[in-house]
């Protein structure tokens, strides 16, 4: 008989996914984009993203930084 592992976590989203999602919020939703571009954090910003449903890593932002938005111009300073 077959038992289901409960402590085996759920597949994780791929980060190209949540940065797809991500980067489709910033174009459809101007206040997000706003929020966005005034956190001074990538730790601020997952967080953000979680409050809109995209689970993103600060790492993983902090390497798409520079292409998150249409100008290229990163968006934490380094």
């Amino acid at each position: 008989m077959a038992t289901c592992d409960r402590s085996t976590p759920a597949p994780a989203v791929p980060a190209a996914d949540a940065l797809h999602h991500l980067k489709d919020l910033l174009q459809h939703d101007p206040a997000f984009a706003n929020d966005l571009r005034s956190t001074d954090s990538t730790e601020a910003a997952a967080r953000l993203a979680a409050e809109h449903g995209v689970e993103v890593t600060p790492a993983a932002l902090w390497r798409n930084r520079g292409t998150l938005v249409g100008s290229g111009v990163p968006t934490w300073r380094g």
